[in-house]
């Protein structure tokens, strides 16, 4: 009986080990794409600092090669930006890519850059920093706890990466 049994139980651990591993490679990126990078895209182009804060944590932190600040820093200073480009009539956008993505269905650790367009007076100029950022979802929303901003980049190393 115990030879019978064995294939059976040998079948259902491999089912189950297939399935626990499925479960963890679920990807919530297109799910964090949706409802964070492309909210912040629109944000930027909309100079809504409100809506932009909307995706962090109260008490998510900004870490640059100057030092870290609370987010609420760095977005009273973006806002503060946003109103006098929007003033001037300047417009601006952001894109963003990845390198490396790490998530599962409440938490995620996104690794690439983001380039940030200046269009003033008819002329564009683009700023290409590499990022990382840590996030969360809580109460079913996606909020940034945590991002680090590196010093600029290149085109060349942008394009470098996949669109």
């Amino acid at each position: 009986m115990s030879k019978q049994i064995a294939p059976i139980l040998v079948a259902l651990c491999c089912i189950l080990a297939i399935s626990a591993r499925a479960s963890q490679t679920a990807s919530s990126t297109p799910d964090i794409d949706r409802n964070v990078w492309s909210v912040i895209s629109t944000t930027v182009v909309e100079h809504d600092i409100a809506g932009m804060g909307r995706l962090y944590a109260t008490d998510a932190v900004l870490v640059t090669p100057k030092g870290t600040s609370p987010i609420k820093d760095a977005l009273d200073r973006w806002g503060r930006d946003m109103v006098a480009m929007k003033a001037r009539g300047d417009k601006a956008t952001v894109e963003f890519r990845f390198s490396r993505r790490q998530d599962d269905s409440t938490t995620a650790f996104e690794v690439g850059m983001f380039k940030y367009t200046v269009t003033a007076k008819g002329v564009s100029t683009p700023n290409i920093h590499p990022f990382e950022a840590l996030l969360v979802k809580t109460n079913g929303q996606w909020r940034i706890v945590m991002e680090r901003q590196f010093d600029a980049v290149t085109q060349a190393e942008w394009d470098k990466l996949p669109k």
